[in-house]
């Protein structure tokens, strides 16, 4: 039986979710939950909601939530008749999507879409798990067509991240989406891959999130960028101390004394993995993040560099 709730004071109605639809969900998930599904702001919804009082917390409504939306393959929002504050924001902490009765909504990426259709401008650039998914598309990938599941298998980030990361590109009009007759969404890249790195310039930004010094080299999890990356790909000479990248997930688990004033040797604190999944080598950051992490640098000889480095890309 189909019911009607309200969202941010729109009526909207839920319809039961076809049970064939929910194959591979284990059987406590089935009976701990009603499934709806429904449709709000264009945007395919998948609607839960606890048959029992028990307690779930938010670290476990985030990992159910994933799970149900590895199999949906849309967006999965907990419907909560009521909360209280605290436990507001530790849903919102945890990257989960509810809805309280018609007091109260945590649907970022929806309301996004909103506030873009009212202001009819689009958002102003990529995020990071986006930008790291156009790359990883540009310099690797030899198909235009995958799943958000596809990749799931192949970059470092979950479900969830992926795909509010398509939507960034999608909006962008970077990347396009349909479905095939199972109701899987199909992530298209339908331009030259040359004329779709120029179309992005734009939006993208520099990988470097932070600069910090140190005067040893980590052990691991890091990668050479800056001047010496830029020499391994060119004629420029290499300097005497390396510029080192670290993905900032990783950044934690560096065993070295650092400060932000000088040192020997420049760590880059990045938004993203400085290396692909499929590269062989490791040992220096993509060509593609290197030229948008050195772009700004005011000498003439690396401005050169760079601009032969993107002429010679093999796209």
């Amino acid at each position: 039986m189909n019911k009607i709730i309200s969202i941010l004071g729109i009526q909207t109605e839920l319809v039961p979710f076809q049970r064939n639809k929910l194959k591979g969900l284990n059987a406590d998930l089935l009976l701990r939950f009603a499934y709806y599904t429904t449709v709000f702001n264009h945007k395919d919804l998948c609607i839960i909601q606890s048959k029992s009082n028990d307690s779930i917390t938010p670290l476990k409504y985030r990992k159910i939530t994933e799970q149900i939306e590895r199999i949906t393959g849309i967006p999965v929002v907990v419907l909560i008749e009521s909360l209280p504050y605290r436990e507001r924001e530790r849903l919102i902490s945890q990257g989960v999507y509810f809805i309280v009765s018609d007091k109260y909504a945590f649907l970022p990426f929806l309301i996004a879409n909103i506030k873009v259709k009212e202001k009819e401008h689009q958002p102003l650039g990529l995020t990071p798990v986006a930008q790291y998914l156009l790359l990883y598309y540009l310099l690797e990938n030899q198909s235009a067509e995958f799943t958000i599941k596809q990749l799931e298998t192949i970059l470092p980030y979950n479900y969830v991240a992926l795909a509010r990361s398509v939507v960034n590109l999608e909006d962008l009009q970077l990347c396009q989406t349909k479905k095939d007759n199972t109701g899987t969404k199909i992530i298209c890249f339908e331009q030259n891959k040359r004329e779709l790195w120029e179309k992005a310039q734009k939006y993208l930004s520099s990988p470097v999130k932070k600069i910090l010094y140190s005067d040893t080299l980590p052990s691991k999890n890091s990668t050479i960028s800056g001047i010496n990356a830029l020499a391994h790909y060119s004629h420029l000479n290499p300097e005497q101390y390396e510029t080192i990248a670290v993905w900032d997930k990783d950044f934690v688990d560096l065993s070295i004394q650092f400060n932000e004033i000088e040192g020997l040797y420049k760590i880059e604190i990045w938004k993203y993995p400085p290396f692909m999944p499929c590269s062989i080598d490791r040992k220096f950051v993509d060509k593609l993040s290197l030229y948008l992490s050195l772009k700004d640098e005011p000498d003439a000889r690396v401005e050169k560099e760079l601009k032969i480095l993107i002429e010679n890309m093999s796209w």
